[in-house]
């Protein structure tokens, strides 16, 4: 019986298996003796590899345990500033396209161009006179008007010199009010033809009167530019009570002296003076014509003293 096993155990085995481990064997028997230092190889055996990773995958296990918890992940709150800023964008688009299309509805609009123009604060001055200085019309932008309005401003100034001071308003949109600020009028310059306005600049309007206009005096026989502003600044250092006077200053020179000034007052009475001294001598008219009740000329040119009109030669 246990031959039968012995034989079955022996037809069991391979015999190329064995042949191939006597080759192996007889191999490194023979390498031996050549080599005494040889070593053979060490083949490991598949159950040998299995355990190897085994315990390779128990020390994955283990790291993995040992390894510190990792930080939350900052994804959620970078998604909301993309969001924040997207929607920032979005309002920015929606601005902008909203404003160009709102501009150009309104620039095709009526309410776009000027439908009126008016002028403040003149009283003198001509109000049609400033409009066409202005050169507006109801066929300008309003917008390109606003944008120029200074020089608009300027160009009025230019064409009219009694203005002093000229400004743009805009008013319910599309009206535009010119407001003004005259330079004030000191007297009337008198030629051949009538009375022109003077100015406290020194500028003689262009407009011809048939008579002056208030209570400002008339200047006569000046020739206009350095002779006439004299005679108009020492007018503006008289005392109010003498202005208001005072209804003509004439140039009067004489032979002996050039600067002599004939006054005619108010109250039908005349001043003979001097330029340069009339200021000072000017403060005696007023007790000398207090002292009689004839009208006539009081000369203040070198004293001080009244001659009546019936008097004179």
């Amino acid at each position: 019986m246990k031959k039968n096993d012995d034989s079955k155990n022996v037809a069991e085995r391979n015999p190329s298996a064995t042949l191939e481990s006597w080759k192996k064997f007889k191999q490194e028997q023979d390498e031996r003796r050549k080599n005494p230092q040889y070593k053979p190889k060490v083949t490991e055996s598949k159950t040998a590899t299995t355990s190897k990773k085994k315990k390779q995958a128990r020390q994955s296990t283990q790291q993995k345990q040992i390894s510190p918890p990792k930080s939350k992940p900052i994804r959620p709150k970078l998604s909301k500033e993309k969001r924040r800023q997207l929607s920032w964008q979005i309002v920015f688009i929606i601005v902008f396209f909203g404003t160009i299309m709102g501009g150009l509805i309104y620039h095709v609009s009526p309410k776009a161009k000027i439908e009126d123009v008016s002028v403040t604060g003149i009283k003198l001055t001509v109000a049609q006179d400033v409009i066409d200085a202005s050169h507006l019309s109801g066929k300008d932008y309003v917008s390109t008007t606003w944008l120029h309005r200074n020089r608009v401003a300027s160009t009025v100034k230019q064409k009219l010199p009694a203005l002093k001071q000229v400004s743009l308003k805009f008013n319910h949109w599309n009206k535009i009010e010119i407001v003004v600020k005259e330079h004030q009028t000191v007297g009337f310059f008198a030629n051949k033809n009538g009375y022109q306005r003077i100015l406290s600049n020194g500028y003689i309007d262009d407009e011809v009167l048939a008579k002056p206009l208030g209570n400002f005096p008339v200047y006569d026989g000046f020739k206009s530019g350095t002779e006439l502003n004299r005679i108009i600044k020492l007018y503006a250092k008289m005392p109010n009570q003498i202005q208001n006077a005072i209804s003509e200053i004439k140039s009067d020179p004489s032979k002996t002296n050039p600067y002599r000034i004939h006054l005619y007052m108010n109250d039908g009475n005349e001043v003979v003076a001097d330029s340069r001294t009339v200021i000072d001598r000017l403060k005696y008219y007023g007790n000398i014509v207090a002292q009689t009740k004839k009208k006539g000329i009081v000369d203040l040119e070198v004293g001080a003293y009244f001659v009546p009109f019936d008097e004179k030669k």
